[in-house]
């Protein structure tokens, strides 16, 4: 009879009928895999995403799905919803009485990005002449992979994104364009008036300047005059990232445009800068008195220009020919070293289009049929919209002298880098002052100019750099520098 070594006995039956409470469990631990094999999910607002794990090793197990510490479900699949964007971490866990396993999953949110239409349509629609054709651009955000819909008069006639229409006969037609887009659509309709040709038309030297002023209203300095600017006629920015920011650009919720323009002149007073925006963007001063033209450097004009950080902007000078007080004759541009060369370009023009929805880029299209977008940079800006708030307008034009873009990003420092220009223009190097004679009509051609009384300053680039934004003019002071050499 074989003995039996009892204390072994004993300590196997512990272990297969005790384990504290326990089942002995021989298999593995628990191992979860999922459709997507890193976790992480990518979704839009209000759309259902679907979780399944498919869980191995886990008889007896229980289930957990947790969000943000608190627990949202028990079962083995998981139904996940979000109504705003952002990143979510759920975490699965397969609960055994040895073993719990966990496994997070990521989800990203999107923001549904339905798509949105912007056209400059004239208030009362277009007009053409029969025989002629109207190129219709429309820019459209969010259009990926969008399905397009030209219609006229209810007709199917296009459906690509830009069409062109070839007026036959005269009357109105009735358009209708619209973008569709997994995330939704976008329509706008309005009217073409095709009429008779024109027996008139522009005669020849409609465009041309006129004579040079007579200087029938010069205004001489007296005892009581200043050699700072006046007053603020105008301040028309383009949309930028400090247009309405309350904290460094310093607005106070300005809607209309004699508030902007306090606020304009609040600003140069105080020594602080004022931001033109993105190309186009202008302000114009005038003096209480006239500035005289003596050959040599007239005008100082200051922005916060530093080491290439250049944005440059082109000044503009009118002499008040009618003797009425208001910037409305003739604006003659200074020209700077960028005058005359292939790729500066006079009469361009920019239209930026109000964003639908807040915290969204500005979209824009130019007179060359180019788009683009003025980006809106929450990190840093994080106003409502950069485009300003006193236009109530759904679009605006600027048209002015454009410059080369020259802005680069630094493979060696990582930054970006704008070269300043040779000479002629504010917020572009150490350089601030100006000569009336400089001036040159809309041809390019020179003109002598007795003396002006109004300066208008522009930006004039249209380009941005990277996670810096929008190149943008600041002006920080517009002086007559006759009375202070």
């Amino acid at each position: 009879m074989k003995k039996i070594f009892l204390p072994f006995v004993f300590s196997f039956l512990l272990l297969a009928g005790c384990n504290s409470g326990k089942e002995l469990y021989r298999e593995p631990a628990p191992l979860i895999e999922l459709e997507i094999p890193d976790g992480r999910y990518r979704i839009k607002t209000g759309d259902t995403l679907t979780i399944a794990p498919q869980v191995s090793y886990d008889r007896d197990a229980v289930y957990s799905w947790s969000l943000n510490g608190i627990i949202v479900g028990t079962g083995k699949v998981y139904m996940f919803t979000a109504s705003e964007p952002g990143m979510f971490v759920l975490t699965f866990q397969v609960i055994r009485q040895d073993i719990t396993v966990k496994r997070d999953i990521r989800i990203e949110v999107l923001k549904r990005a339905r798509p949105y239409i912007y056209l400059a349509v004239p208030v009362n629609g277009y007009s053409i002449a029969s025989g002629s054709s109207l190129t219709l651009r429309p820019v459209i955000a969010n259009g990926q992979n969008g399905v397009y819909l030209w219609t006229v008069n209810s007709e199917e006639v296009s459906r690509d994104s830009v069409f062109t229409f070839l007026a036959t006969d005269t009357g109105v037609y009735r358009f209708q364009f619209t973008v569709t887009t997994e995330d939704g659509s976008d329509r706008t309709s309005f009217d073409v008036h095709v009429l008779e040709p024109s027996s008139g038309g522009d005669g020849p030297g409609d465009d041309e300047d006129p004579f040079p002023p007579s200087g029938k209203y010069f205004r001489p300095v007296q005892e009581s005059s200043h050699p700072g600017w006046h007053m603020i006629l105008e301040y028309t920015p383009a949309p930028g990232q400090f247009i309405n920011e309350l904290n460094i650009g310093g607005f106070n919720n300005e809607d209309t445009p004699a508030k902007a323009v306090l606020y304009a002149e609040k600003r140069l007073r105080q020594g602080s800068f004022v931001s033109l925006g993105a190309f186009g963007g202008y302000i114009v001063a005038g003096f209480d008195h006239s500035i005289v033209n003596d050959g040599d450097y007239n005008l100082k004009i200051e922005g916060n220009a530093h080491d290439n950080a250049s944005e440059p902007g082109v000044v503009w000078v009118m002499q008040d020919s009618n003797g009425n007080g208001l910037p409305d004759d003739t604006w003659y541009e200074l020209r700077g070293s960028e005058h005359g060369k292939e790729k500066t370009l006079q009469q361009y023009s920019v239209t930026y289009f109000r964003p639908r929805e807040p915290e969204s880029p500005v979209h824009w299209i130019d007179n060359l049929g180019a788009t683009g977008t003025i980006d809106y940079l929450k990190p840093f800006h994080d106003q409502d919209t950069y485009y300003p708030a006193w236009i109530k307008a759904d679009y605006y034009t600027l048209t002015g002298t454009r410059l080369e873009s020259r802005n680069y990003l630094s493979e060696e420092t990582g930054n970006w880098i704008c070269p300043p220009y040779d000479w002629g223009y504010v917020d572009n190097n150490d350089q601030n002052l100006f000569r009336i004679s400089d001036a040159i009509t809309s041809k390019g051609e020179p003109i002598h100019l007795e003396f002006i009384d109004f300066i208008k300053v522009q930006t004039a680039v249209n380009g941005k750099s990277g996670w810096l934004g929008e190149i943008s003019t600041e002006v920080t002071g517009i002086s007559d520098y006759n009375m202070i050499k």
